[in-house]
């Protein structure tokens, strides 16, 4: 027979994080994998984008997603990345993200954690973030096998 869970949420705020990023260090490697000539130009077909477009939406949802989740204002300005075309600039941005969620995090209350995004009120916040990111990621590995290129192992994080 099962107890219910003692604590109040399947994470803690840290346990949250370390899940996080692992998922995001093995995007990474994704990102890395991909031949420079086709991370922003590959498609299986359209309407399908490229991976480096995918990966583009994911860094723009960072700052504001956190800003919305610690402040309770959300601003879904987007930010510019069209210009955007070279995967040392979007690992570059990638990581930047990656200094944004390590430096919010901490402040980072744990109401705010379980906030929802107010125009999509079934969506957590955060873990939509990461949801978004594993199924764009989910994509990029079909796109590399499509390349003939094997993708990371997904389970190592």
């Amino acid at each position: 027979m099962t107890r219910p869970h003692e604590s109040s949420g399947v994470f803690t705020a840290d346990e949250m994080l370390h899940h996080w990023r692992g998922h995001r260090a093995l995007t990474r490697r994704t990102i890395e994998r991909f031949p420079d000539e086709h991370l922003f130009t590959f498609t299986p077909g359209a309407p399908l984008r490229t991976f480096g477009e995918m990966m583009l939406e994911t860094v723009r949802m960072v700052a504001p997603s956190l800003h919305g989740v610690e402040s309770g204002k959300w601003d879904f300005t987007q930010i510019d990345t069209s210009d955007v075309h070279e995967k040392a600039v979007l690992l570059h941005l990638w990581d930047e993200a990656d200094a944004l969620i390590e430096a919010r995090w901490p402040h980072l209350t744990r109401d705010a954690l379980r906030g929802v995004v107010p125009p999509l009120p079934h969506l957590t916040a955060l873990p939509y973030l990461v949801e978004n990111e594993i199924h764009h990621r989910g994509q990029g590995f079909v796109y590399l096998r499509l390349l003939g290129i094997e993708p990371p192992a997904f389970y190592e994080r």
